[in-house]
């Protein structure tokens, strides 16, 4: 608009009053108008914040139901709840033997329960759990009046105390997102279990004191009992422990569990569940346990459970299963009753060996076995070498010196005490094989796991000594020699190719004729005529050259391998006759099954089956059966000569006559004593021909044996009366499985007799002949 415009339209807005209401109202039109947009444009900014706002409480509620989500059991979870429960591996009979574990807890159905334990559980925890659908709401909402009044009270119901139990994801720590979890999982176990099984799954998942997880561990553990035959003070005891495990543990604080039983008893008063007579009653007994450590409830032989989890660990892993975790139970050959009198008589007797060992080796107001310290000083260094304590002392005392060390660790006499003690001790080795299946009947690993988890009946391999004459014996009988045939009870010497002599010898020289027969040979356990029968195996008569033996050696070597024995790191040499070689228990005690089982070796088993927790087979096991190693002739000859072992003849006694003489067994029985060299390898091994047994003693230590000539440095006084010992209770309990059936010689079969003799040999007949 122009300047003259402008001018134009103020004087006739002056001087025009119609022109001037118009220009008002045009302006109010324009005002309006504007004031009108202005108010929509502040409108539509606060939907659109509105819907930001509404957005991001979307975003936050979604995000916070996927945080929740994040720690809820999935549905499989829920429909599958995975409980870590214990293995068990059973005897024959049935009982439990051992069990592998994470958690030791071992599932029962509520059936098997006592229902005072349920009572309990009821009355303590969540006397409105039948009428709540997982969270109690009355219980919830006066949360807030109790802690205004100081009182904690715990809002959780039974079953979101099963939620934290069984999805550790939910957490434990104290949270408004973890109640909210735990809450959320409460109500959809409820959704898919019945009331019923909810107390069953919360019984057997949740931890009692002394690590024993769900009720049936918790009342072996601490009553020696089932979950069912629990009392209406034990159940309350039990059941009062879970508001806290260690301060309410029976064992350790009696008077604290007891007061809290109390209180477990008054609710049980209180909802109807006992009357006035019995609460009175009850709360004034003591707390009595029958304790049983976790780690040996229904436990009676961990040695035997650690070779069976090597056994059974490759395919279970295989076929996707836990041995630990997975429930379930692995039936074994072993006997109860056999194995119970197995552990007695290894105990028993290696007790009294130590003492006896111990003895001999102190010189009378000596110390500790002083005598053997000075006669092997090196032995005590190297012992101490073994010690952590040792180890760590060079760092410890800033020092590369040896003999820096060794002076300040032998100046330390407790030390040097306890490691004398330590590595002085007696270690043994037993186990009982049918020999008609290779079924294992006992098995005692050692004296005892927690101390030593090593197993000297299938780990340990120790020269054999003379319990590996039979395989020489053996092998003559199999190249046509008889038991009467003859030899000279003279040592031989033997040559090499440098002119070094090999002198084996007995340690004296027999008395009587100097031709002794192979019977009485092996009975007596004479090194001079085994070694004269080499050059006869070895198809060189006559021969003093040393390499000319070797093939004798080669097929005794031979011959015990096809027994079952693992020869493949012993060299061929003729030492082995004499027992050099080194091999386990195991594979002796099997290897002489081959005799009671006329000839046919089967190697031994221990696992029958194994069924998953639902009862259901998922492996089995059955004996490997082999062709006969040798034929039912030899291997009767073979035990008829080890008769004499055990009874002797009628001008000598056989190196076992003291399983008869001593320990009065009385019934068919051959057998085989031996003892290495230097006495650090004691064995004996005994055949019936329902079971063969062995039992190894000695030390730990290879460098621990006993003194030359002792009283107990051979088998026959420290092995044998193991088996002795083991024969004894097995025949007195009427119930074991003990049979007193005699060897019976093969069809047909006639031993053969000395032609030159008026008189047959001592059983010369094959009859037992007491």
């Amino acid at each position: 608009m122009s300047n003259s415009d402008y001018d134009n339209d103020m004087d006739r807005y002056f001087n025009d009053p119609n022109y001037r209401r118009k220009k008002a109202q045009s302006k109010n039109d324009d005002n309006n108008n504007s004031s009108s947009s202005e108010n929509n444009g502040i409108s539509k900014k606060l939907l659109r914040w509105a819907g930001v706002a509404a957005g991001i409480i979307v975003l936050v509620a979604t995000g916070f139901t996927i945080y929740l989500a994040q720690g809820l059991p999935s549905i499989d979870q829920l429909e599958n709840p995975q409980t870590a429960v214990a293995s068990e591996l059973k005897s024959r009979d049935g009982v439990v033997l051992d069990r592998y574990y994470t958690e030791n807890r071992t599932h029962v159905p509520i059936e098997k329960i006592s229902p005072h334990v349920v009572d309990a559980l009821i009355a303590t925890e969540d006397h409105r759990f039948y009428n709540h659908w997982g969270i109690d709401m009355i219980r919830t909402l006066a949360i807030p009046w109790h802690l205004i009044n100081g009182r904690i009270q715990g809002g959780s119901t039974l079953t979101q105390q099963l939620a934290r139990n069984l999805y550790k994801k939910i957490g434990r720590e104290f949270s408004v997102v973890r109640k909210l979890r735990e809450m959320i999982t409460a109500v959809q176990i409820e959704h898919n279990y019945t009331k019923r099984e909810i107390i069953e799954m919360y019984l057997n998942t949740v931890e009692f004191p002394n690590s024993a997880f769900g009720i049936e561990s918790a009342a072996q553990t601490h009553y020696g009992k089932t979950a069912g035959d629990l009392t209406i003070s034990e159940a309350a005891t039990l059941i009062g422990s879970l508001q806290m495990v260690y301060l309410y543990n029976p064992r350790l604080y009696p008077d604290n569990a007891k007061g809290r039983r109390n209180t477990v008893l008054f609710q049980l008063n209180k909802r109807g569940f006992i009357s006035d007579a019995v609460y009175d009653k009850l709360r004034q007994e003591p707390i009595v346990l029958d304790y049983h450590r976790p780690s040996e409830s229904g436990q009676e032989n961990r040695y035997f459970g650690q070779y069976v989890r090597q056994q059974v660990d490759p395919w279970l892993k295989e076929n996707g299963y836990d041995l630990n975790t997975d429930g379930l139970t692995i039936y074994t050959t072993i006997d109860s009753r056999l194995q119970r009198y197995a552990e007695q008589a290894l105990r028993t007797k290696l007790d009294s060996l130590q003492t006896i060992y111990e003895n001999e080796w102190t010189s009378p107001g000596g110390e500790y076995m002083d005598e053997f310290w000075q006669k092997h000083p090196n032995f005590l260094r190297e012992f101490i070498r073994d010690t952590d304590r040792y180890k760590n002392a060079f760092s410890k005392y800033d020092t590369d010196q040896e003999s820096v060390v060794f002076d300040t660790l032998m100046a330390d006499t407790a030390f040097v005490d306890s490691v004398k003690h330590a590595k002085a001790r007696l270690e043994a080795g037993f186990v009982g094989i049918n020999p008609d299946n290779g079924n294992v009947l006992a098995w005692v690993g050692g004296s005892n796991y927690g101390n030593v988890q090593y197993d000297h009946v299938y780990q340990s391999r120790r020269q054999a000594g003379s319990t590996f004459k039979p395989f020489v014996y053996t092998v003559a009988i199999d190249n046509g020699y008889k038991p009467y045939h003859k030899f000279s009870k003279y040592p031989s010497v033997f040559y090499d190719r440098s002119g070094d002599a090999w002198k084996p010898k007995d340690p004296q020289v027999p008395s009587g004729p100097e031709m002794v027969p192979l019977r009485q040979a092996l009975a007596r356990s004479l090194n001079n005529v085994t070694i004269r029968l080499l050059p006869e195996l070895a198809g060189a008569p006559g021969t003093n050259n040393l390499e000319e033996l070797e093939p004798a050696a080669r097929k005794i070597k031979q011959m015990a391998s096809n027994l079952g024995i693992d020869m493949s790191g012993t060299p061929a040499y003729p030492s082995i006759a004499l027992g050099t070689a080194e091999v386990s228990l195991l594979e002796m005690v099997s290897a002489y099954t081959t005799y009671a089982n006329q000839g046919v070796h089967i190697e031994p088993i221990a696992v029958t089956r194994v069924e998953d927790k639902e009862g259901n087979v998922i492996k089995e096991y059955h004996p490997e059966y082999q062709q006969e190693v040798i034929s039912p002739e030899t291997a009767y000859m073979m035990v008829d000569m080890m008769r004499g072992v055990i009874r002797g003849g009628e001008d000598y006694y056989g190196t076992g006559v003291r399983l008869r003489n001593v320990y009065g067994v009385r019934q068919d029985v051959a057998g085989k004593t031996g003892t290495t060299q230097n006495s650090a390898d004691n064995w004996f091994i005994a055949m019936m021909p329902h079971i063969t047994m062995g039992a190894w003693v000695g030390g730990e230590n290879r460098m621990i044996r006993f003194p030359e000539d002792t009283y107990i440095g051979q088998g026959a006084r420290s092995a044998l009366p193991i088996v002795g010992k083991f024969i004894n209770s097995a025949t007195a309990d009427p119930d074991a499985p003990w049979s007193y059936e005699p060897f019976q010689s093969p069809p047909g079969f006639v031993m053969p007799q000395d032609p030159d003799s008026a008189e047959s040999n001592e059983t010369g007949t094959g009859r037992i002949g007491w």
